[in-house]
């Protein structure tokens, strides 16, 4: 079973009204006649309230487009009813889409007063399954329905037989079913577990769509990375069933639903069916969790599941004992049966499903915002996708009998057409046969030591951010009191400048690059032993204009056989600079977000991948060299030195008579 799951709500970045005009949501709720529609629709108005939502009672909106009223209606024949019925469900879907509203709209599927299977009437039209996007069924207990017909004192209600309303539920539920998969519709009934949380339900319903889907995806994927953010090199992301875990928990939740009185395993039918695997057919796998179990249920359930559940990924965690980890394991499931970190879930209040394209999302995400390197596991089609956008995509090869039927050919497509480079494991180890020819799709073993090795070692490349600064030194203390005395400016404030480089060059620069002999001559006549920095010669001095030109110069004059080269933009960093060069020193005098430092360090990698990087800086705010900041997004791929004065807790930029290079220059009129 594929990850069919939701997590909690995040802001979609497209205008709930721009939105709604595209393909406004419009929400059915049927049921019998006297059911409770018209009750359950009133309690919504008071939970939900009109400032997003728009209700519509059906046969009032057919009064309203019919001449003469719903009296002249139920006149008419026919095929005029159904006309009449078309403009009316047209006009809803007008209104919702003018407003940017979603719409709630009681009706009928069906009209069956009599005794006999052909005096059914079925009044749902193809324009009503081309507006609704959802629809929710009142299915409640039949011995309340014919309680509440018999006491309807407004309508006048046929009696009827227990067991004729149980055929006519029963009926419509299946019809509205099947019409709904054909017509791309998510489909729910309400009793008894959806009936508590039918607002919460509706209110997920007006916000979802693909684009939020993914969104909340990458915000909880975020949120997961974050605590260990500054550690992290290597993500390992698992698909659930058959590859994370040997049994499909998806089958397994159903067969112990199915024993305690529930529904069989409905899901085989809906992902073979019109849906698909497609994003709505994920959304409708969620709603079918939701209407089958209540949370305590469903936790019950899921907590049996993992009581006999082994992960897969156990066989790497048990090789590798004494081995030093990647900070986190990522896995993407469906139900929460395992101790590894998990996004994914089964319910409305998690927010998301995982469709194929959301894990590839995540590894992209992964691989781009956080920079890290990335590993994924799968067995299916399905898989495919994150598999190509993995720096390691490996296919979990489990029992013949139960491996994917199609994932044979499918993978060899995608080797030959598009060039994956994959290696597959087998599960049970040396006991199951190989997929394709091994040559196409090496073997690799999940207890050999050079397998474990490569995906536990530290990968063969620095990184990191180094911080050194002197923030509480006495030293400090004294240097940076003109640097932030308002009234030291132009000049005085320069010398103040060059004296905090210097201080930095003799202090930080000389102990992290070292130092070479050279032989001077002493007073006295004879050479001696000097020292000078460690390929000095070699050495870029690189101020970023116009901030970092004084403090620049004090490192210059420390280091009087470097280069210095003023650079205003990336580009202006060159190959014929960056040419013998071993030490670049990138030098502001204020570092805030660290994105303009990060340009420079991206452009001289383009350069020269080699080349030893150096930040300084009189002051750089903590943010610049924490958590998901660009500096230290650059500094996954490369060691990056960062020295500074003082690291600074506050956040605020300067600007005009605030802006240090206007204070330097005597330029504070600008803005």
């Amino acid at each position: 079973m594929e990850p069919r799951t939701t997590s909690e709500p995040v802001n979609s970045s497209v205008p709930a009204h721009a939105a709604a005009l595209a393909a406004p949501r419009v929400i059915g709720l049927y049921g019998l006649p006297g059911c409770g529609k018209s009750y359950i629709m009133d309690q919504l108005k008071q939970e939900l309230g009109e400032t997003d939502f728009e209700y519509f009672e059906g046969s009032k909106e057919i009064s309203k487009v019919t001449p003469g009223g719903l009296d002249e209606f139920k006149m008419q024949d026919k095929y005029k009813q159904d006309h009449w019925r078309k403009l009316a469900i047209d006009a809803i879907k007008s209104t919702c889409a003018q407003t940017g509203k979603t719409g709630i709209v009681t009706g009928h599927y069906m009209f069956w007063e009599g005794g006999k299977k052909e005096e059914a009437s079925r009044v749902c039209s193809q324009a009503d399954l081309a507006t609704y996007t959802h629809i929710l069924y009142v299915n409640a207990p039949l011995e309340v329905t014919a309680k509440q017909r018999a006491e309807d004192t407004k309508r006048a209600r046929s009696n009827l037989s227990s067991e004729h309303l149980r055929r006519w539920q029963e009926t419509e539920i299946q019809e509205i079913h099947d019409l709904c998969r054909e017509n791309n519709i998510l489909f729910a009934t309400i009793y008894p577990n959806l009936k508590s949380k039918l607002a919460s339900l509706i209110r997920d319903f007006q916000c979802h769509d693909e684009n939020h889907n993914r969104l909340v995806a990458e915000h909880i994927f975020d949120k997961c990375i974050s605590p260990s953010y500054d550690e992290l090199q290597t993500v390992l992301f698992f698909d659930a069933d058959k590859t994370l875990a040997a049994v499909d928990t998806g089958t397994r939740f159903w067969k112990i639903h199915e024993t305690k009185g529930g529904k069989k395993d409905p899901l085989s039918a809906l992902f073979r069916g019109p849906l698909g695997y497609s994003y709505t057919a994920f959304r409708q796998a969620m709603l079918l969790y939701e209407e089958s179990t209540n949370d305590d249920e469903f936790e019950a359930i899921c907590e049996e599941i993992a009581s006999h559940t082994r992960p897969l990924s156990g066989n790497v965690l048990a090789s590798a004992p004494g081995r030093k980890l990647p900070p986190r394991f990522f896995c993407h499931c469906d139900l929460r049966t395992t101790t590894l970190k998990v996004v994914g879930g089964g319910r409305i209040k998690d927010g998301f499903v995982v469709t194929p394209s959301v894990k590839e999302c995540l590894i992209t995400r992964a691989k781009s915002a956080h920079t890290v390197y990335t590993w994924a596991f799968g067995d299916s089609p399905l898989d495919l996708p994150m598999m190509r956008a993995a720096h390691k995509p490996v296919v979990v090869v489990g029992e013949q009998q139960s491996r994917s039927k199609s994932m044979e050919h499918k993978l060899l497509t995608e080797i030959r057409d598009n060039g994956l480079q994959a290696r597959q494991v087998l599960l049970p180890v040396n006991t199951s046969p190989p997929l394709l020819d091994t040559a196409k799709l090496p073997v690799a073993n999940l207890t050999e030591k050079s397998f474990l090795d490569e995906i536990f070692q530290p990968l063969g490349r620095p990184g990191g951010v180094r911080l050194h600064h002197a923030t509480d030194s006495h030293a400090t203390k004294l240097l940076s009191t003109p640097m932030r005395d308002d009234s030291i400016r132009g000049p005085s404030l320069q010398e103040a400048h060059e004296n905090a480089g210097r201080y930095l060059a003799t202090r930080y620069l000389v102990e992290l690059i070292g130092t070479e002999v050279l032989a001077i001559r002493h007073p006295q006549g004879n050479f001696v032993a000097g020292y000078r920095l460690l390929d000095e010669e070699q050495t870029l001095i690189v101020p970023l204009m116009r901030g970092g030109q004084s403090m620049a110069s004090g490192i210059f004059k420390v280091f009087p056989k470097a280069r210095l080269h003023d650079a205003k933009e990336p580009t202006d960093v060159k190959e014929e600079h960056l040419k013998g060069i071993v030490n670049v020193i990138l030098v502001d005098s204020v570092i805030n977000s660290g994105e303009s430092m990060a340009q420079f360090v991206q452009r001289i990698r383009e350069v020269d991948g080699a080349v030893r990087i150096i930040i300084v800086a009189g002051v750089i705010q903590d943010q610049a060299v924490k958590g998901c900041s660009q500096l230290r997004a650059v500094a996954r791929s490369t060691e990056l030195t960062v020295v500074a004065l003082r690291l600074s807790a506050n956040k605020y930029t300067g600007k005009g008579t605030t802006d240090t290079g206007n204070r330097l220059f005597n330029t504070t009129y600008l803005d």
